[in-house]
């Protein structure tokens, strides 16, 4: 950690969690001695979302013994589109990244992600061991799901539903609504449309426990939603650049002739 230098911007780190108990309290500790390690300017929101074992309990605890660390929880499940909203709503700094509660991007994995901060509107991580670290039928849909946002949003990024760094001003509720798992997708196809500016960073993945719940009803239903809204958002602003670009045309055209 030696070779990163703390930088000068401040993070809020969102920290969701549904029913890890079994590993929360190690996922956050190790979080907090690397970004104290990284960053003069922190916080750490603990999101515990509706969970029914001891998760919320874990979180009190941490948030009482580490510094510059809270907790919120939720009542009822909110998801995790839900739950980033209501913890972007809390975020004080100018910069917010979301991490998950069962370790998906490591502690390890931030130093390289955190030295990209303050280069660009978005640090985009993307995980390089992808192949490694999920099933076969969740490594096959996130690589049929990035392709299909980079075809509607005319990007090449490597990876859409990872856990990206934004500058917290740029989150406006008109770029989230979504409530599910294709919230980050939502918000980075918005962004990149908008010309807002991005690095990419590599960054091995390993998630704790290896399960998902992409595969239920109501997350599938859910990402669906997003990308048909996604799709119709594209549509629009294709035809919004092609009326502009006509009346631009007509403009030319009409002033040649006046002259």
């Amino acid at each position: 950690m030696s070779e990163y230098q703390k930088i000068a911007h401040g993070v809020s780190f969102v920290v969701l969690a549904l029913n890890e108990q079994k590993v929360v309290e190690q996922v956050v500790r190790k979080i907090h001695s690397t970004v104290d390690g990284l960053i003069t300017t922190y916080e750490i929101i603990l999101i515990n979302d509706g969970s029914t074992d001891r998760t919320g309990e874990i979180m009190e605890m941490l948030s009482r013994e580490l510094t510059n660390t809270r907790v919120l929880h939720n009542d009822l499940n909110h998801g995790l589109g839900g739950s980033y909203k209501r913890g972007v709503g809390e975020a004080k700094h100018e910069y917010v990244m979301m991490l998950c509660g069962d370790g998906g991007i490591p502690a390890s994995s931030l130093p390289a992600i955190v030295s990209k901060i303050g280069t660009a509107d978005i640090v985009i991580p993307y995980v390089t061991n992808l192949r490694e670290i999920k099933t076969l039928p969740r490594y096959l849909l996130s690589r049929s799901y990035t392709r299909l946002l980079n075809l509607l949003s005319g990007q090449r990024l490597n990876y859409y539903n990872g856990l990206p760094v934004h500058r917290r001003s740029l989150l406006k509720p008109s770029v989230m609504t979504s409530s599910g798992f294709g919230i980050q997708g939502e918000i980075l196809v918005k962004l990149l449309k908008a010309g807002h500016s991005f690095a990419e960073v590599g960054v091995p993945g390993g998630e704790t426990t290896n399960k998902s719940s992409i595969f239920r009803p109501r997350n599938i239903v859910s990402v669906s939603r997003t990308v048909w809204k996604i799709a119709k958002l594209v549509v629009i602003l294709g035809l919004y650049q092609a009326k502009n670009g006509r009346e631009s045309g007509l403009r030319g055209s009409s002033a040649s002739l006046n002259k």
